[in-house]
């Protein structure tokens, strides 16, 4: 079969699944199903697998792969959205993620219900955090009146923190217990006991309070050792240039960040396309929960697809598993201490930086205001009092950076001047290496280096293939997963708003 009529098959297998997995599934209650049997193939709205999402997307954008996320969340025709919980409300106030879900219900003719969720991390495993003011409860609210009102159980799928998902489930486990099918979360850095990774450091309480809730839990690590990791990258010339017009235009409109109307400029352009790699992490959870499978094409391309029994195949498809759940028991472990470091003193003419630890909440992610997270504190002294400062640059492993003056990109840096020196605030992002550049107004500089030590913030015991699991672990099993998500995100983004 030739690229364009492999490609041209997938396209008409993705514009029909939804029917067919509507009449197959089993689903007595779904909402489409009584008028799946005469129903044109092209009309939307053919969902069997109910699903309630919560994600920390923003705009402008934090980190664009949410909206990668996002627009495959609707490109899954399976998922009867229920409902959208706009993770960490604080930040939500200022950069709603609103837009891009406009857009999406827009290119694909679906709505969706959507709500700004919770500010504050949880101060103990069972809080129900509902001293927080009315304008953050609506999270919380929608997960519990769909679960309530949902004729059938719903999928529950978080790509930040879980902060709503447990504040909810302390308020009514036995009804989360009860409706929920399965909870798929994307944080963490596998079973290798150390979790320190962004999702976990947003609510390292309500990571921990999931592990005991005896929920049905998929666990999607996003690093790790062993396989243990979602983690890949996609070409996004490649994948976003496989899409329709309108599609493009929506991650333009997402990683440039224009001052436009936002359901304009899906009309708008042509735009050149986007260029160089993007992270990504969500991918092969939505597709598991979508009920797909891998398949490799004869063109060398991979596509996530229904079962064989639900669409037909394309002629010559073969299975290529990429990835699967092991079950597990994961416990929470005692924390480690990390002892305080002593402050470097600084040779003459030099500065010398000593990281204090997560200390105080200073400073936000992309805002310059407190986020509710506490964040890491380095001590620099050796910075001339009568020198004026310019900015300060932050560079880390795994391209973290963050800059006390706004950029519209990175991430931002607070700092408090002192006698002989200064403490500068920061979101933590990985541990390792960190280099703080000083920039003078006369346009000298001065850099220090300092190590950050693993958080252990919320450590785990896990044994995999365990008899009696309470979580399974998402582990990929390829040796080209990456390879293998990038082609099947570029593939099934393809097919959406045609």
């Amino acid at each position: 079969m030739t690229l364009a009529r492999s490609t041209q098959f997938l396209r008409r297998v993705t514009a029909v699944a939804a029917l067919w997995v509507c009449l197959l599934c089993g689903h007595q209650n779904c909402p489409t199903r009584a008028v799946a049997a005469t129903a044109d193939p092209q009309t939307p709205h053919r969902h069997c697998v109910p699903i309630l999402y919560s994600t920390d997307l923003f705009h402008p954008h934090d980190d664009p792969d949410d909206h990668y996320d996002l627009a495959t969340l609707f490109a899954l025709e399976e998922f009867d959205l229920k409902g959208i919980i706009l993770d960490l409300g604080a930040t939500q106030k200022e950069r709603i993620g609103e837009p891009p879900i406009r857009q999406m219900e827009a290119i694909t003719r679906r709505e969706v219900a959507y709500a700004i969720g919770l500010s504050q991390p949880l101060r103990s495993a069972d809080d129900k955090k509902r001293d927080e003011p009315k304008e953050f409860q609506g999270g919380v609210e929608l997960i519990l009146s769909v679960l309530k009102e949902s004729p059938e159980k719903v999928v529950v799928f978080t790509t930040g923190s879980v902060r709503d998902v447990v504040a909810a489930f302390n308020r009514e486990p036995a009804l989360l217990r009860d409706r929920v099918s399965a909870v798929y979360f994307n944080a963490g850095r596998g079973p290798d006991g150390n979790q320190d990774e962004c999702n976990v450091n947003y609510d390292p309480v309500a990571y921990g309070r999931l592990f005991e809730s005896g929920l049905p839990l998929s666990w999607c690590p996003c690093f790790g050792g062993n396989g243990y990791a979602t983690f890949f990258k996609a070409d996004q010339e490649t994948v976003v240039g496989a899409c329709v017009e309108r599609v493009r235009n929506y991650f333009t409109f997402c990683l440039t960040k224009p001052d436009a109307d936002p359901l304009q400029f899906l009309d708008s352009g042509p735009h050149p396309l986007p260029t160089g790699g993007r992270s990504m992490w969500c991918t092969a959870p939505l597709f598991h929960a979508a009920g797909r499978s891998v398949y490799e094409l004869p063109n060398g391309e991979f596509a996530a697809l229904p079962p064989a029994t639900v669409t037909p195949l394309p002629p010559g498809a073969m299975p290529a598993p990429a990835f699967q759940f092991i079950p597990a028991v994961v416990r929470m472990a005692e924390a480690e201490t990390q002892p305080a470091q002593p402050s470097k003193t600084p040779k003459p003419g030099e500065v010398a930086a000593t990281y204090l630890g997560q200390t105080a909440d200073r400073v936000g992610t992309s805002s310059p205001a407190p986020d509710g997270r506490k964040d890491c504190c380095v001590r620099v002294l050796g910075v001339p009092a009568d020198k004026p400062i310019a900015n300060l640059v932050l560079t880390a492993p795994r391209e973290g950076r963050w800059e006390r003056d706004e950029t519209g990109r990175w991430w931002r840096l607070a700092c408090n001047r002192q006698s002989g020196g200064l403490d500068c605030y920061f979101s933590f992002w990985a541990a390792g290496e960190h280099s703080l550049k000083i920039r003078y107004e006369d346009g000298s500089t001065q850099t220090a280096q300092f190590a950050v030590p693993n958080q252990s913030i919320v450590p785990l015991t896990t044994e995999i293939g365990a008899t009696d699991p309470n979580v399974r672990v998402l582990r990929a099993t390829h040796q080209r997963y990456g390879e293998i998500m990038a082609s099947c995100l570029k593939n099934v983004l393809s097919g959406l708003g045609r």
